[in-house]
C-alpha cells in the first residue's frame, strides 16, 4: 500500500524550516532536553539529536550526552528553539528562545 504525503500546512512548512535547530524541551518531572531537532513523527512524538539531558528547567549546569532521545507529547512541558539575531556573529549573548508550546 502506497501512502500519500501530508498537505504542507502552513504549520508543517514552518516546523520544517527548523529541522536542525537546536531545541530545548523541559519535561514535568524537571529534566530539560537540548538538541538538534530531527522530527515530530506521526505518533506525536519529538526527535532531538545530540541531546544533553540537564536536571532542572533551565537547562544551565552540568549536563550529561544522551544522544538521541524521542520524547512523546504527552511529556512536552515547554518546546522553545533557539535562535539568532539576523547578521549578528555567533555569541551568547545574541542567542534567544522562541516558545513554541507553552
Amino acid at each position: 500500500m502506497q501512502r500519500t504525503p501530508p498537505n504542507h500546512t502552513p504549520s508543517i512548512t514552518a516546523l520544517t524550516a527548523t529541522l536542525g535547530s537546536t531545541y530545548r524541551l523541559s519535561i514535568p518531572s524537571g529534566r530539560t532536553f537540548l538538541g538538534q531537532f530531527l522530527c515530530i513523527d506521526p505518533q506525536g512524538n519529538l526527535i532531538l539529536d545530540q541531546t544533553v539531558e540537564y536536571e532542572g528547567t533551565e537547562g544551565k549546569g552540568d549536563g550529561r550526552e544522551v544522544g538521541m532521545v524521542l520524547v512523546p507529547r504527552k511529556w512536552w512541558g515547554c518546546v522553545e528553539r533557539e535562535v539568532q539575531a539576523q547578521g549578528e556573529e555567533e555569541d551568547e549573548e545574541q542567542k534567544g528562545l522562541y516558545v513554541y508550546f507553552p
